[in-house]
């Protein structure tokens, strides 16, 4: 069986809805844009209420079973589009590090946090090496809790790699 979120469930996760209690939320975000049971209870070989946890997330509609892969990416694709709509856009095209490094924080955080959390609004906001700066840290500490402290250090390298020049 294949599972996916859903739409209230990717507003649980992304807009910081916070009813489901921590584990449920932990195994909301492991589902993701797609996993067969089997991969789950692979990811989680010690959760041994990981059947009726997934049940209760399937029957509270923050999941979906699926019946093949293509219907997930159809379903996810627009939720990914809603979700990654900025606040205030950045540039098509960036033409500075510092512009890379912002869309690049930007387009992380829309996809596992969502556009209204306010480091992401004060990441949109940035317009110096300075304000980048402070923002970062925010950032990270806000990815590093919905997300994955994992993910919160991958967002911030591919951050510094595009900012390379302009740190120093």
């Amino acid at each position: 069986m294949q599972l996916s979120r859903t739409v209230k469930g990717q507003e649980e996760i992304f807009n910081m809805g916070h009813s489901l209690r921590p584990k449920y939320r932990q195994l909301l975000f492991c589902i993701g844009d797609g996993i067969s049971f089997g991969e789950l209870c692979s990811k989680n070989p010690k959760c041994v209420e990981l059947e009726a946890m997934v049940n209760d997330l399937l029957q509270n509609g923050f999941i979906q079973a699926l019946r093949n892969m293509a219907s997930a990416h159809v379903s996810t694709a627009h939720v990914a589009t809603a979700v990654s709509t900025p606040v205030n856009p950045a540039p098509a095209m960036a033409e500075s590090n510092l512009e890379k490094a912002q869309l690049y924080v930007l387009e992380f955080m829309a996809l596992l946090v969502g556009v209204k959390s306010p480091a992401y609004r004060r990441m949109s906001e940035v317009k110096d090496i300075e304000e980048y700066k402070a923002a970062l840290p925010m950032c990270r500490r806000v990815v590093a809790a919905v997300a994955s402290p994992r993910q919160a250090a991958e967002m911030e390298a591919g951050a510094t790699l595009r900012m390379a020049s302009q740190l120093d």
